[in-house]
């Protein structure tokens, strides 16, 4: 199974023992399970970045904090409201299912009636409001499934098949991935978002190309720079020019990577999304360059960040092209670039 075509559920389970298991046998049905521990690690994981989920399947007896004991009548009630709460806020219902260790009829009680829009079918074949670790895995995974086969972001992962899959076999992160459907799923299924939380949206453009970049330092195709992704610098080594500080050559181009009309559409993006010059790899909350709540102002349409989506997809395509004939990571690192301030590159 393909990482592009896994369903991403989130997953609240504190068993170790369970953790290690589970995750083999839900691949094989096409998930990801991403275990948290406690139900606080979770709800951040789904306020960082809500599109990425397709399900959550929550433990019944789980943690609500790190330091607290488990219990499953406060933990489901605290989730649920939850997960409740940012659906409303987010205009995307994501469903959600109890999975607990044996017969736990006494937690129905605390399982509230909004799984029905999802889930009515199970608890009037199986007279539950829950899975089974037991016996109902299995089943679970399947509904999960075929439940994400419906999604926008499924949709979109088979639309744009052969860009995922280039991506794949270049060894391009998987939140590279996420982030470029992020931007492609209001293209297709614009009431997915309105036009304002699109716009917001332009981070993502970053992401994808520092996930690029640092690509192409792992194939010798640029110099490391360390923990952080220098935007400008390698739009120009890409683009043949050289790397520069304060007019003085850092690192010096020898030949170009990027063919001019790729370098042309990188630079106007790394222009535009990058507040400065350096970024690091942990910081997912960067924002865009000034230029652009400017020209949102007297052009209050969503084609720019759109358009970008669309050229990061051909930017892919003709990357893992690129690679197929440069495929050496010392002969790149030769023919590229050479540094020539070293003790100023990774500052």
């Amino acid at each position: 199974m393909k990482t592009y075509d896994l369903v991403q559920v989130l997953w609240v389970e504190d068993d170790p023992m369970v953790t290690e298991s589970y995750p083999l046998k839900a691949e094989s049905e096409g998930l990801k399970l991403v275990p948290y521990s406690c139900w606080d690690d979770a709800k951040k994981a789904l306020e960082e970045d809500y599109d990425r989920w397709s399900a959550i399947i929550l433990d019944a007896k789980c943690k609500q904090h790190k330091d607290s004991a488990d219990n499953a009548i406060k933990f489901l009630g605290e989730a649920l409201k939850d997960i409740s709460k940012l659906s409303e806020k987010k205009g995307r219902i994501l469903p959600w299912y109890v999975l607990t260790g044996g017969d736990e009829s006494f937690i129905s009680d605390s399982i509230n009636d909004d799984r029905d829009a999802w889930d009515a079918d199970w608890t009037k074949a199986s007279h539950k409001k829950y899975y089974s670790k037991n016996t109902d895995t299995g089943i679970l995974y399947k509904r999960i499934r075929a439940n994400a086969r419906k999604s926008d972001r499924l949709n979109v992962q088979d639309m744009y098949r052969n860009v995922f899959q280039a991506m794949e076999r270049c060894g391009i992160s998987d939140d590279a991935c996420n982030a470029l459907e992020d931007l492609l799923i209001p293209i297709h299924f614009p009431d997915s978002i309105d036009n304002k939380d699109y716009n917001d949206k332009f981070k993502k453009v970053r992401i994808v190309l520092e996930y690029l970049f640092r690509n192409m330092t792992k194939k010798g195709l640029l110099p490391d720079f360390g923990a952080r992704c220098n935007l400008q610098w390698s739009s120009c080594l890409l683009a043949g020019k050289p790397a520069r500080k304060n007019g003085v050559d850092i690192v010096k181009s020898n030949a170009a990577v990027f063919p001019t009309l790729i370098s042309g559409i990188v630079k106007g993006m790394v222009n535009n999304v990058s507040t400065d010059v350096h970024s690091y790899e942990d910081d997912k909350e960067t924002f865009y360059g000034k230029n652009i709540p400017e020209y949102l102002k007297i052009v209050r349409t969503t084609n720019l960040l759109k358009s970008y989506a669309l050229q990061l997809c051909d930017i892919m395509l003709w990357y893992d092209w690129y690679l197929k004939r440069h495929n050496d990571e010392e002969i790149n690192a030769l023919n590229y670039w050479e540094v020539l301030k070293k003790e100023e590159l990774k500052k």
